[in-house]
């Protein structure tokens, strides 16, 4: 199966080149202050931080995915990064704010949907003299629930055809909406190979998660209500559950820098294999 070779043949790249994993740090370390200041609960700043690196990471990415590239033929190296990183930026930037658009909408639709269902209800709460019987509150109930799985699978479907775009602006060094068509038309000649594609990354992210939700298990079992921000004045005033508390969370963190350092560098090297082997 052409999906398995792909793979194995990513896995193959990685280990020729470890210096992929260099690059997947360097992303790491660009969202671990977020993900760090998300995790204590620190409010606001982890927005401001997302703002920022959402200009930062295609830079990282496209470099990443031209070392993969570079990577299937011959060993790689951080001037190929590099170089293609800074020609690749502009299309790579410009796609993703066109996918962020994509997102925007569906939020939109969804709270439409939402709206609409409960407007729906209280005007059937309204016209029942305030007193809505089960049936009417039930219909209700089922249209909320089919129009948000209905939202929710057109979501799932789009990013599924559109997720190769930032591998064509590398791999093929097209421009913006062409990227977006090449990988429409990938998913669509290939809809189940990319099926299979897309579970072997679901697959490797929920196996390489596995330990952070024992550490959220422990943190959960330690908690005493206390919140993130609160946690390390907590700690200093009495000690105990609360810092054994804060060091489950250090370890979270970590362990999701850790996590992004072997992740991002899979996917884009199984992205890429994909890519060329189908297209």
């Amino acid at each position: 199966m052409a999906t398995i070779q792909s793979f194995t043949e990513s896995l193959g790249v990685l280990k020729r080149n470890p210096l992929l994993f260099a690059a997947g740090a360097l992303y790491a370390a660009i969202l671990l202050p977020q993900t760090a200041l998300s995790t204590f609960g620190i409010p606001f700043v982890p927005t401001l931080l997302q703002m920022v690196t959402f200009f930062i990471t295609p830079f990282v990415i496209a470099g990443l995915l031209a070392m993969a590239y570079e990577g299937r033929r011959q060993q790689t190296s951080l001037a190929t990064f590099k170089k293609v990183g800074k020609d690749r930026y502009v299309r790579l930037l410009v796609g993703n704010l066109i996918r962020f658009v994509l997102d925007l909408a569906f939020i939109v639709v969804f709270l439409v949907v939402v709206v609409f269902t409960v407007g729906f209800g209280m005007a059937a709460a309204m016209n029942g003299g305030g007193d809505p019987s089960n049936a009417i509150m039930g219909s209700v109930g089922v249209v909320a629930v089919a129009g948000i799985a209905v939202v929710g699978l057109l979501y799932l479907l789009v990013s599924f055809f559109i997720q190769f775009y930032p591998v064509a602006y590398v791999v093929d060094d097209v421009d913006v909406i062409d990227g977006f068509s090449r990988s429409v038309g990938l998913v669509r000649s290939n809809f189940v190979p990319a099926l299979g594609f897309s579970l072997i990354k679901l697959v490797v992210g929920a196996l390489l998660w596995v330990p952070s939700i024992a550490l959220v298990v422990v943190a959960i079992l330690l908690g005493d209500g206390t919140t993130g921000a609160e946690m390390g004045a907590t700690a200093t005033q009495t000690g105990g559950p609360a810092e054994t508390e804060m060091l489950v969370l250090i370890g979270f963190v970590a362990y999701a820098f850790l996590v992004n350092v072997v992740m991002i560098p899979f996917r884009s090297a199984f992205s890429v294999a994909f890519y060329e082997n189908h297209r």
